[in-house]
């Protein structure tokens, strides 16, 4: 016969468990700590739980869910099942918590901070699972093994192409050679701003605003250029052609005068021009702009071809080879005759009558 009243030889683990549990629950309700409620009270909960659990040796479970006749009036299969969810919840919060705090501050890329957040949820919930299975239920799990192994395989085949863009996802956050933000381009053409690396695809939108969405895998396996990556400004270059007759310094100057106080230079740096080849008759130069955000290239340049067109212009430089003057005479001043010696050939144009005369 179990005693009627409260039960009042309780261990030292059940009193300790109700007291974490009253301070889990207090502290949830304190405004101070309103942002860890959720996982407060649920850790409070699992105190709870394992403190009543109708366990032989745990006075409080069997004066609580044991009936006089010794039946449980609770299965404890319940008990045994809410253990396991709640904790693997708990675990899985905590864990999602250190993330934030760590690999992830402020949640600056939660994207990335929620592809090892799913993942390990995942590893974490089918823990619990084999748990229940072994601990709660009393199958063997040996049997469960079996059976998702072969799922396993099932779905590793029809999904290899999907599994391969999960690992590379996993790889490029872990190595991170670009996050959410960068600027990169890949190479195939794609060019633009990284949105978020997910499960499958990286997301790129590029400088038209479109959005590009490229498997995990072909990233990985692309050359991909991070333009964002360094502290460094980008180099923003312009290549121009001149006749070889005009002087490269006179060329280098107008250059130099061009982009001389031009707002476009990143602080605190300088262009740089130079000569640097021979394309038959011109001479090639480029100019070398050192800017903060390579997004502005494009202004950049066209601003800079403004300003070079309008230098070497005020010079009398032009650009490119120079024009040819080709001077077309009226048909009438065509008529010629040629006899350089004699008995040669000799050939005349007869305007009037618009046909070849040839005399020996």
């Amino acid at each position: 016969m179990m005693p009627s009243g409260a039960p009042t030889n309780l261990g030292l683990a059940e009193i300790g468990l109700i007291a974490a549990a009253t301070v889990c629950v207090v502290a949830g309700v304190l405004p101070v700590l309103r942002r860890y409620r959720a996982l407060s009270w649920g850790g409070g909960v699992l105190a709870l739980i394992t403190a009543v659990y109708p366990r032989q040796g745990n006075p409080l479970g069997q004066w609580l869910f044991v009936g006089s006749s010794g039946a449980l009036r609770v299965p404890s299969e319940a008990f045994g099942i809410a253990w396991w969810v709640l904790g693997a919840w708990l675990l899985n919060s905590l864990l999602d918590m250190a993330l934030r705090r760590t690999l992830f501050p402020d949640d600056n890329e939660p994207h990335a901070r929620r592809l090892f957040a799913d993942l390990a949820a995942g590893l974490i919930y089918l823990v619990a699972v084999i748990g229940i299975v072994e601990t709660v239920l009393k199958q063997p799990i040996y049997t469960l093994l079996a059976t998702s192994g072969v799922l396993a395989i099932v779905l590793g085949l029809a999904l290899q192409n999907t599994l391969a863009d999960v690992f590379a996802g996993l790889a490029m956050n872990i190595e991170r050679p670009f996050v959410p933000g960068d600027w990169i381009t890949v190479s195939g053409g794609a060019e633009g701003e990284v949105i978020e690396i997910n499960w499958r695809a990286t997301r790129i939108k590029t400088a038209a605003n479109d959005m590009v969405a490229i498997p995990n895998s072909v990233v990985a396996k692309a050359v991909v250029t991070n333009h964002r990556r360094l502290n460094g400004p980008h180099l923003c270059t312009l290549a121009v052609k001149v006749d070889h007759r005009v002087a490269p310094t006179r060329v280098i100057e107008a250059l130099y005068a061009a982009v001389s106080g031009s707002p476009v230079i990143a602080p605190g740096t300088a262009a740089t021009a130079y000569a640097c080849g021979f394309d038959g008759s011109l001479v090639n130069y480029e100019l070398s702009m050192p800017i903060d955000d390579f997004t502005l290239i494009w202004s950049v340049q066209s601003d800079v071809v403004g300003r070079v067109v309008d230098a070497l212009a005020g010079r009398g430089i032009a650009i490119g080879p120079p024009v040819l003057a080709v001077r077309i005479e009226p048909l009438g001043a065509l008529a010629y005759r040629v006899n350089a010696t004699p008995g040669v050939a000799s050939r005349q144009i007869n305007p009037h009558r618009g046909a070849n005369e040839y005399h020996q």
